[in-house]
């Protein structure tokens, strides 16, 4: 357990930067970098042939030398053509091909990360929240390790090439061209910091408008039933408005921004005329040369918005990259494939278990075992602990003295545990596809007479024969045309569909009356009657018929045996029972 926190702890202090994410794919990049490369400097080789071309042309040589030379450069250009064809081909392949494979492999870890989150991390960070980090975050990261890189190198060797082939031709007026040139990369480092700060604000913003929108589909029936659309629909109006306002900040800065930059580009262009037309018109330099200089100047343009696209792009995505590693660095829950793993569970005993959190007392000197073919009835106050109890038999909590066969639960692999142990909340969660997907929890080729046993169990079967497409029924997003017992019974069906070890049902039937509740009860009774149920229920008329009945009180047991013995006692259960008005002599044995 030490080498895995150890593990765990380096992991955490690991963060990402578009460097890291780069350099794990560096043949591919060096591929993209030379393609990149050889189109730029068929790009700066074009204007010189153009050179060529017009020095020629204004020659007093003979036509035939003239149309021969013609012929060689208009050659050469065709060359050169074809070249940054096959290699634009190249750099976009590798470069943007690099930034589909990040995007896959971020999105892919990132969902492994949330599924491995420790429990208390989804009190921090809302799904919508999530939501927005795994798509349009991620999204943002692949266009600034895409385009962005692309630009960002594009623009710089371009710049320093242009530069480099402007300063052969005339060194003179390259010193006069690069004045502009200077500010606006002191601009750039100004504006690149802004913009880094108000896009992680609009992100924020964009996190907080999901997590309203899916706020309001998940609620949308009880806003519904307390025709509270207009509310609702001002509480998102307010988010959008906010939404926009960070968004129209970081315009205002991206509206100055790059107008200022193509500007100072256009400013070059003006001091070219003024500075180079006298040097022609000197002869210090040829027509030719002036027309190279100003193909050039032109081109400048390209690079110098490449320039700022690059800082955009790139400090979103460092913006971006800071969000998703908030949520990669989150700690998960300890690695445990080095544990024992049990194939069956023949016995689980408490034995003098105790449960803190934030130094608060929830459980204290709990005792009790359960083996294999029996059921076991928790019942008690709100609040009294037996949810904590479940999530401790589950390792979503750890505590000692609790075994499984004889051996101490720490020492066995979660995921062996849950595999062999369902647990079925109370408020069910129920996805938009179709019943038998539902059940079958989208296996890939289901058992449709397994489904329909497992919902004949768990007391569906006559709601599925009013069904008009039967099993292929929609059931709507979070079982929207379901009522809250069909939702319950349709998640216990789900639960008998794994075939577990041991089925938990956490006030799962809390909305159904008690006749058919107890119906199901017997059912799944004699399905688990080789294996073992446990029900929480603050109900007593679910559990009454279970072989043993445990009850809490403020995270202890006060009371425990069967409900025949329960109710001859003062105590809990017996005013539980009276609160309740169950008349236990009403209720069959079996």
């Amino acid at each position: 357990m030490k080498v895995t926190t150890h593990f765990l702890i380096i992991n955490i202090m690991k963060r990402k930067t578009l460097y890291s994410l780069l350099t794990s794919h560096k043949k591919n990049i060096f591929f993209g970098i030379v393609g990149l490369t050889m189109v730029d400097m068929m790009q700066l080789l074009v204007p010189i042939l153009v050179g060529k071309v017009i020095d020629i042309l204004a020659s007093s040589q003979s036509d035939s030398y003239v149309l021969s030379d013609l012929n060689k450069y208009a050659f050469y250009l065709i060359i050169c053509g074809i070249i940054m064809a096959i290699f634009r081909f190249v750099w976009r392949f590798f470069l943007l091909g690099t930034s589909r494979k990040i995007e896959k492999n971020l999105r892919d870890n990132y969902f492994s990360r949330v599924q491995n989150l420790n429990v208390n991390s989804f009190q921090n960070h809302s799904p919508g929240d999530l939501m927005a980090r795994g798509v349009n975050d991620i999204e943002t990261i692949k266009m600034a390790c895409g385009f962005g890189i692309v630009v960002a190198y594009d623009g710089i060797v371009l710049l320093t090439f242009i530069f480099i082939s402007m300063f052969l031709i005339s060194p003179i007026f390259t010193l006069y061209a690069s004045g502009p040139f200077i500010i606006m990369s002191l601009l750039i480092l100004k504006y690149g910091d802004i913009i880094e700060r108000l896009f992680t604000n609009v992100q924020n913003s964009f996190s907080n408008l999901t997590e309203e929108a899916r706020r309001i589909i998940y609620s949308i029936r009880v806003i519904k039933s307390l025709n509270n659309q207009d509310e609702q629909s001002n509480l998102f109006k307010k988010k959008s408005i906010h939404y926009e306002s960070m968004n129209i900040n970081l315009i205002k800065i991206w509206a100055g921004y790059q107008p200022l930059i193509t500007f100072l580009s256009g400013l070059s262009i003006f001091v070219f005329i003024f500075f180079g037309s006298n040097m022609v018109l000197e002869g210090q330099l040829s027509i030719g040369d002036f027309s190279a200089l100003m193909v050039y100047l032109t081109m400048l343009s390209w690079p110098v918005v490449a320039m700022g696209l690059a800082v955009d792009w790139l400090k979103r995505g460092n913006a971006c990259l800071s969000r998703v590693d908030k949520i990669m660095t989150q700690e998960t829950e300890s690695d445990e494939t080095g544990l024992v793993k049990i194939e069956e569970i023949d016995k689980i005993s408490f034995d003098n278990v105790s449960f803190a959190q934030a130094s608060n007392n929830i459980l204290s000197n709990i005792n009790f075992n359960i083996k294999r073919g029996s059921s076991l009835g928790i019942t008690g106050r709100t609040g009294a602990g037996k949810t904590t109890l479940i999530n401790l038999l589950l390792k979503y909590s750890q505590s000692d003295n609790i075994n499984i066969n004889d051996i101490p639960i720490n020492n066995i692999d979660k995921n062996s545990i849950r595999k062999k142990i369902v647990y079925v909340p109370q408020n069910p969660v129920i996805f938009s596809g179709t019943l038998a997907e539902n059940v079958s929890f989208f296996e890939e080729n289901p058992d449709k007479n397994k489904i329909i046993e497992c919902l004949r169990i768990s007391g569906f079967i006559n709601d599925l024969e009013k069904m008009k497409s039967g099993l292929n029924e929609i059931v709507g997003e979070r079982g929207v045309s379901l009522s809250g017992g069909q939702r319950q019974r349709v998640s216990i069906a789900r639960a008998i569909y794994q075939n577990p070890e041991m089925i938990v049902l956490d006030d799962t039937l809390s909305s159904l009356d008690v006749d058919t509740e107890l119906q199901i009860l017997r059912n799944i009774k004699d399905a688990f009657k080789e294996k073992f149920l446990i029900v929480i229920s603050s109900r007593v008329s679910t559990i009454f018929l279970f072989d043993e009945i445990i009850v809490l009180d403020s995270g202890e047991i006060v009371q425990r045996g069967s409900s025949k013995s329960l109710e001859k006692q003062d105590g809990l259960f017996k005013d539980l029972l009276a609160i309740q008005r169950i008349l236990p002599g009403a209720l069959d044995a079996k």
